[in-house]
């Protein structure tokens, strides 16, 4: 039998903490496709929509693409907005039903202006037009903040196993075999779902220094291991968002034919129990002034010292344009460097209309909320390249897919090449200082704002990696902030015996 399928994305990771809004514009400007243009651009590029392709043509699907809206991470996602994208979605499949199964590929931590969770809003008004009998496989990020609601209208949920994300499209991948298996009536799988009480934990899910987040990964391939167990799924959480639900959680999906509903919670939870004995154990940024008494330090040897702003990342929301680690790099009038991505439209639109070889003195950085990680700060400077910020992913995340900058150029400022875009980028690709021809590997130091991304395209070209925490918006000190919203007590924002 050839399984009719509706494919779907539908994901923003939502910082509660930004002054911010993700409105309609900022799915539009990272990826919002339709219908058979979702295929055309996105088959055979590191996604869960190119596995849930992949699937749907070994197994002779006739799948029928819906939407493919992404923003990149922001503030709250606008009523208008969701409103727009659920009811875009809804029309579509109400067009093409019937349908065998549906795929859905979920961040995990988005809010609306009207929901702490924003995805089983999305859910609920799904099922309210398919019903309950229509099986959906899902697939999370690692940074998920999972509600008990959302795991019952789902039937398959599977979250990435590594981070910087490389593997999503083999869990797309993943998901919709599980589905295949599920339509096809071999098995009749469910999801349960349990946390332990951490707003921190697993290392914030890093999968590259051999941490606690590998250890509890193992105990999870284990707990997948036996018969009935289908996925276990591990997600770290999300921090920066304060909802009931944030920080780790485990979802275990589970074959009802033969295990019951209290089997998979007591796996869920024996995971959690791993979660909880790491609770200590997580990496901390070092200050900048000691990342810049390192760098001072530091012999070059022919490759870059790679320092991450870390508080800065626009991949956890942050604004993008702290100025601290600038301001710190000039005054220690360190040189053969380079920056990015500096969010900064006036400045870029500004340097751009003034044209390669122009030299400009003008205030860059800090104008969306000079109070945190150092406000706008005056430089004289070069324009060195002009671009309007095309480029596509080499990868290893997002392997393939187009991406966009906006109006975009490259200022030297007392020898430090810096990256200004009008749109707010994670650095986790080279491609993006290749954009306006920096050539990474190429300088002694290369400052990208990321917490953890970076490392995949990054890390192979690294003398050493230094991390610092400047005073950004996605600082890791999360007991500096006002949480109203989270279930309590909560680790490490209450205190626990033993």
């Amino acid at each position: 039998m050839n399984f009719r399928v509706a494919m779907i994305e539908y994901s923003c990771e939502s910082n509660t903490f930004t002054i911010k809004r993700t409105g309609l514009q900022r799915f539009h400007a990272s990826r919002y496709y339709t219908g058979s243009e979702i295929c055309e651009k996105m088959r055979d590029t590191g996604s869960e929509i190119a596995g849930c392709i992949d699937v749907a043509d070994a197994n002779s699907w006739e799948l029928v693409p819906i939407v493919a809206a992404q923003a990149a991470p922001g503030g709250a996602v606008t009523e208008e907005a969701r409103k727009a994208i659920t009811n875009d979605v809804l029309k579509r499949l109400k067009k093409a039903d019937p349908f065998d199964g549906i795929f859905i590929a979920f961040h995990g931590a988005m809010v609306t202006e009207s929901a702490q969770d924003g995805e089983t809003q999305f859910l609920v008004a799904l099922r309210n037009l398919i019903g309950r009998k229509v099986p959906i496989a899902v697939t999370f990020d690692l940074h998920a903040n999972i509600f008990d609601e959302m795991s019952m209208l789902v039937d398959i949920a599977v979250s990435y196993r590594t981070y910087p994300h490389i593997d999503m499209r083999e869990l797309g991948r993943e998901a919709c075999e599980l589905l295949q298996r599920a339509m096809a009536g071999e098995i009749e799988p469910q999801v349960a779902v349990t946390r332990p009480p951490m707003l921190v934990g697993c290392d914030d899910g890093r999968t590259t220094k051999d941490g606690p987040m590998c250890r509890i990964l193992e105990l999870a391939e284990r707990e997948m291991a036996k018969s009935g167990i289908l996925n276990v799924a591990v997600n770290a959480g999300f921090t920066d968002a304060d909802v009931f639900a944030a920080g780790p959680s485990v979802l275990v999906t589970y074959d009802a034919k033969s295990v019951p509903h209290r089997e998979a919670l007591a796996a869920a939870e024996r995971v959690c129990g791993r979660v909880w004995d790491y609770r200590m154990e997580w990496a901390v940024p070092m200050a900048l002034e000691s990342c810049i008494e390192e760098l001072e330090s530091h012999t070059p040897d022919g490759d870059p010292v790679i320092v991450a702003d870390f508080s800065d990342n626009p991949g956890s929301g942050a604004y993008g344009d702290c100025t601290a680690v600038l301001a710190a790099l000039l005054n220690a009038s360190l040189e053969d460097a380079a920056l990015g991505a500096l969010y900064d439209p006036e400045a870029a639109h500004s340097l751009a209309k003034a044209g390669i070889g122009a030299e400009r003195t003008l205030s860059i950085g800090g104008k969306t909320d000079p109070g945190v990680g150092g406000g706008p700060i005056q430089v004289t400077g070069t324009v060195i390249a002009v671009s309007d910020g095309s480029f596509v992913h080499e990868g290893p995340m997002y392997t393939g897919l187009p991406g966009w900058l906006g109006t975009c150029v490259c200022l030297r400022v007392q020898g430090i090449d810096i990256l200004i875009v009008s749109e707010n980028v994670q650095m986790f690709d080279q491609n993006i200082f290749r954009a306006v021809g920096i050539e990474p590997a190429e300088k002694s130091i290369v400052v990208v704002k990321s917490m953890q991304h970076f490392r995949g395209a990054f890390e192979p070209i690294a003398a050493k990696v230094l991390v610092t925490d400047a005073g950004g918006l996605c600082t890791p000190n999360v007991t500096a902030r006002q949480y109203r919203n989270i279930r309590r007590p909560v680790f490490p924002l209450d205190a626990f015996d033993g």
